[in-house]
């Protein structure tokens, strides 16, 4: 009996349904700079992602729980300093083929659509990195910050003697009263 090879559910693009029945584990790494959406959103195009997947059937769906997280390079939009953030977004989804089947979800996870039940886990880490980047990127404390050491150089600046006070519609004070 001759049988057909059977399907790498581990090799992109990845079969869901196979690996929520094998209730596979999966961890892997992606390089940052692979990413052509985030590379647009990072002031470097270094760093690594990686995400960490335990496949499972929820609601009769194929499904995926762990997490995506990584490290990215920003700008702080408060010094204009680059700076490494670490990026963490929990996952929480269940696979589905169309509009039909996300309103059908199990309430506690999030629908995603796969084209005949495979998933490209690179555009899945891209996509939970994309949403995990801060609104408004800065560093985590002011005292990392290079604003603040500005600020202080400002204050420590020496101050001015200043000279007597002009006041030119002083005059004008006396031409009212007539």
């Amino acid at each position: 009996m001759i049988r057909a090879p059977m399907a790498r559910p581990l090799e992109d693009p990845l079969d869901v349904g196979q690996c929520a029945s094998q209730r596979v584990d999966l961890v892997r790494e992606f390089a940052v700079g692979k990413f052509e959406r985030l590379r647009d959103s990072v002031s470097r195009p270094e760093g690594q992602a990686a995400v960490s997947l335990h496949f499972h059937v929820a609601g009769g769906y194929p499904a995926a729980e762990g997490s995506v997280s990584g490290s990215v390079w920003l700008v702080c939009q408060r010094c204009l300093a680059e700076f490494e953030a670490r990026l963490a977004s929990p996952v929480r989804i269940a696979f589905v083929d169309d509009e039909a089947g996300a309103a059908t979800v199990p309430e506690d996870y999030e629908a995603v659509m796969v084209d005949a039940g495979r998933l490209m886990l690179a555009d899945l880490v891209e996509d939970e990195m994309l949403l995990a980047l801060p609104l408004v990127p800065m560093h985590a404390t002011p005292a990392e910050c290079g604003a603040k050491r500005e600020v202080e150089a400002v204050v420590a600046a020496p101050t001015v003697e200043k000279g007597p006070v002009q006041r030119p519609f002083a005059a004008l004070q006396d031409l009212l009263k007539r």
